[in-house]
């Protein structure tokens, strides 16, 4: 008999939650095979088994969260899933035998009155001993995660949340769950606490003055509907305002006229056929990068417990926009690769990010990220950089504009850049060398196939 252990599927992860089984106890298992998917802080990620044999026991349930670490199954010979099978009928039966002592013995009116709110609730002691159909050794989180609730209302929450509750002095009966079949889970806990700070602990009372100010932080005007994030959007959250507040940054503007690099990619793609690989602006502009930062390699690099760490291989991220949030997947050893295989290599990334299927690998390692809006009509704007890089380029769209050349008005099509750079390890002149040689590569863009 083995575990299966909530694993470590990102380098941020701390905790993941079951969004789905895939396997039911009694179905056979192979190493290898996938158990369930896991939405993680980035992604969701598959689960893998790394034993062979039956699936005896699901731990965790769909829509619950656990730290990295913890048991989420039990994989066995098979013989835990046939002692746990017993018919619905002898449960009916033997929660009968159960009932009708109780019914019999002569209690107070007190005990009367408990014991008939008990037999009415589904969820009453009478009724909630442990299934036949589970293991003995679950029958306290069962009752853990259906009890009664003050008004006799069933309420369904993982033992987790439930002890969070307790912790926290929270009535469950307040909150309104999000996991499978409406079980409060601790993504609740955690939203409650976040919206009822006033709540979760008593204080003394305030003033007068300030009690409008906290109910205003807190109160959800009647025409707007609250909504949980997901764990992605609760992970961007946390990184980006730990970025902007313990990242100094600074920014750093210029413009490209990228006319031949547009004319190039038009005949290089051209030149593929068909079946070939497209390369897009954005593939031009992560090499660009990607060679510039062979020639500035400070702009490759992080600031970390007071050192400036400076990476010897450099792996461009690229933003890519995804239904849950945004994921920034990584193109490795850009500087090395050709155009057209960064091409090949980023389509493959988004369409996996679209399909919710990046691996950790996929995720980990980036020393530079690229943003690009150019598909969207964006005149300019600056990105938050992704920690723990030091700099981050956004890209707006590409438009064209009269240029004076040779004192004639010519059309050109102008791109702007902008650099959000760390000032820790990173100065303005720095910044504006790496930008002018992405300009200069950009505008001699046969450079780029070399």
């Amino acid at each position: 008999m083995s575990e299966v252990n909530m694993p470590r599927l990102s380098d941020t992860m701390q905790e993941g939650t079951i969004a789905h089984w895939l396997k039911k106890p009694g179905d056979p298992v192979k190493k290898g095979d996938i158990l369930a998917e896991v939405e993680t802080d980035k992604a969701t990620m598959e689960l893998q088994a790394y034993d062979s044999g039956v699936l005896e026991q699901i731990l965790v349930q769909e829509g619950e969260t656990v730290p990295i670490g913890q048991a989420v199954a039990i994989i066995g010979s098979g013989t835990g899933v046939q002692k746990q099978a017993q018919p619905a009928a002898e449960k009916a039966g033997r929660a009968a035998e159960e009932e009708a002592p109780t019914s019999r013995a002569g209690r107070d009116g007190q005990r009367q009155e408990q014991a008939a709110q008990q037999t009415a609730s589904p969820t009453g002691d009478t009724g909630s001993s442990a299934p036949l159909s589970t293991p003995p050794a679950s029958a306290p989180r069962e009752r853990a995660e259906a009890e009664a609730g003050g008004d006799g209302r069933s309420i369904k929450a993982s033992p987790l949340a439930r002890r969070m509750a307790e912790e926290h002095h929270i009535d469950l009966a307040q909150l309104r769950g999000t996991g499978p079949g409406g079980r409060i889970v601790r993504d609740d806990i955690e939203d409650f606490l976040e919206q009822k700070p006033a709540a979760s602990a008593p204080a003394a009372t305030p003033p007068p003055a300030a009690a409008p100010t906290v109910a205003s932080q807190v109160s959800i005007p009647e025409d707007a509907e609250a909504h949980p994030i997901s764990r992605m959007q609760a992970a961007i959250a946390r990184r980006l305002t730990e970025s902007k507040q313990t990242i100094p940054h600074f920014y750093v503007s210029s413009e490209v006229d990228m006319t031949d690099a547009l004319a190039m990619r038009q005949t290089f793609n051209a030149s593929a056929g068909e079946d070939g690989v497209k390369v897009s602006v954005n593939d031009l502009i992560v090499k660009a990068c990607a060679l510039a930062l062979e020639k500035f390699p400070e702009c490759n690099g992080s600031f970390k417990d007071g050192q400036f760490i400076q990476y010897k291989h450099i792996n461009v991220g690229i933003a890519v926009d995804v239904p849950a949030g945004l994921v920034v997947p990584v193109i490795r050893d850009a500087n090395i690769k050709g155009v057209r295989s960064i091409a090949r290599e980023a389509k493959a990334l988004i369409e996996k990010a679209r399909a919710n299927k990046l691996s950790q690998t996929d995720l980990e390692g980036g020393t530079f990220s690229v943003s690009n809006l150019g598909m969207m009509d964006v005149t300019d704007f600056i990105a938050v950089i992704n920690p723990p890089q030091a700099a981050i380029l956004a890209i707006a769209s590409t438009r064209k504009r009269f240029v004076p050349i040779d004192g004639q008005p010519v059309i050109r099509d102008l791109m702007s850049m902008t650099m959000s750079a760390d000032h820790r390890i990173l100065y303005g002149a720095t910044v504006a060398r790496f930008l002018q040689e992405v300009k200069r590569l950009l505008q001699n863009p046969f450079n780029l196939l070399g």
